[in-house]
């Protein structure tokens, strides 16, 4: 898996490009985190480990900004000082760890081996959100009431079309989503209300 380092010291980087090359991790380095930000693959499905504390942008706005961008990065953030407030603002918008510099090749692979599990959900959560996004708005409409646990009458009722165009929509919108059954449709429906920010 693809290994994005950000940081603004150079021997930081370097040094945990040589640790994570050693662990057998392709590795890609920025000290810049705008940089970073208008060059990655929004689409990558990676693993960066991101410094807190930099000029411009933080480590805190990078991460929040992966997020608003539903990128299927799973981030592990260092720090040269531990800071618990920070730490737990890291890991409330989703930082799968939290290491001190220099870090330690055995918190490092653990980390790691987290942030895989997790860069791995949020994949499935963009293919989910680019599989929501082929609905029409009114078959997304359908699939809102219909987790709202109405019957297709009281979707039709609702939106005053016929029963018939109901089932056409809410058919349409399965076939889109590849699932089969209603329990499938709602668990996916719900996965992608929890994914929303």
């Amino acid at each position: 898996m693809q290994v994005y380092v950000v940081d603004d010291g150079s021997q930081v980087v370097a040094a945990n490009q040589f640790l994570l090359q050693a662990l057998g991790y392709n590795t890609r380095a920025w000290q810049d985190p705008v940089q970073f930000l208008a060059e990655i693959d929004e689409q990558q499905v990676a693993i960066l480990l991101l410094d807190l504390a930099m000029p411009v942008l933080d480590g805190l706005q990078v991460q929040a900004e992966l997020s608003a961008r539903h990128c299927p990065v799973a981030v592990i953030l260092l720090t040269g000082h531990g800071d618990v407030a920070q730490a737990v603002a890291a890991m409330k918008q989703g930082a799968v760890d939290f290491l001190e510099k220099p870090v330690v090749a055995a918190r490092l692979t653990h980390a790691l081996a987290l942030a895989k599990v997790r860069a791995k959900q949020l994949e499935q959560q963009v293919s989910l959100r680019r599989q929501f996004n082929l609905l029409s708005s009114r078959e997304r409409e359908i699939v809102g009431l219909v987790a709202q646990g109405l019957t297709n009458k009281g979707i039709a009722e609702q939106l005053c079309v016929a029963v018939r165009t109901v089932e056409v929509h809410r058919a349409a919108a399965m076939n889109k989503l590849a699932v089969t059954s209603m329990a499938e449709l709602l668990n996916q429906w719900q996965q992608l209300q929890d994914d929303s920010p």
